[in-house]
């Protein structure tokens, strides 16, 4: 727990950092007061890190600054989507991810022939009730593509 606490902080700092190097969402401007509050904070989690979690989010940090903007922006949403997430839905997610290390090769492709089943059943629903809208963008980005969805979880809904 104490090493995903870490992570997850490490994380922070690091996506902060090149998000700080994008253009910045429409927030209200800081006062100088705030940015130096902020900084103190940061600082002080930093020095908190064990030498340990410092290279490595050293290593992150160096990853994510040479990824496209896309591909960062991307990785930032899913920090975020977890960071945010309920104590009970994150604590889900730990226990579908245990599972899935329990699981032979042969039962995570099962997992997987059930995800890509249930998702293409959910896409043919949606078009049928919604006939000539645009679909929404978790189905609109995979309309068409050869690439089957690979799940982190057996229980991973669309």
């Amino acid at each position: 727990m104490k090493k995903l606490t870490r992570t997850l902080l490490a994380a922070g700092l690091i996506t902060a950092g090149v998000t700080a190097q994008e253009p910045p969402a429409k927030r209200p401007p800081l006062s100088d007061e705030q940015k130096a509050q902020l900084e103190q904070r940061a600082n002080d989690a930093w020095n908190k890190l064990p030498a340990e979690a410092k290279i490595q989010a050293l290593r992150f940090h160096t990853a994510l600054t040479k990824m496209p903007p896309e591909e960062r922006r991307f990785i930032h949403e899913r920090i975020r989507r977890f960071v945010e997430m309920p104590p009970e839905e994150r604590q889900r997610l730990r226990e579908n991810a245990k599972r899935w290390e329990s699981m032979s090769p042969e039962e995570r492709e099962h997992a997987r022939e059930q995800f890509r089943q249930r998702r293409q059943e959910f896409e043919e629903k949606w078009r049928r009730e919604h006939p000539g809208e645009e679909p929404p963008r978790g189905l609109k980005s995979r309309a068409g593509e050869n690439r089957e969805p690979k799940p982190t979880s057996p229980q991973e809904n669309p």
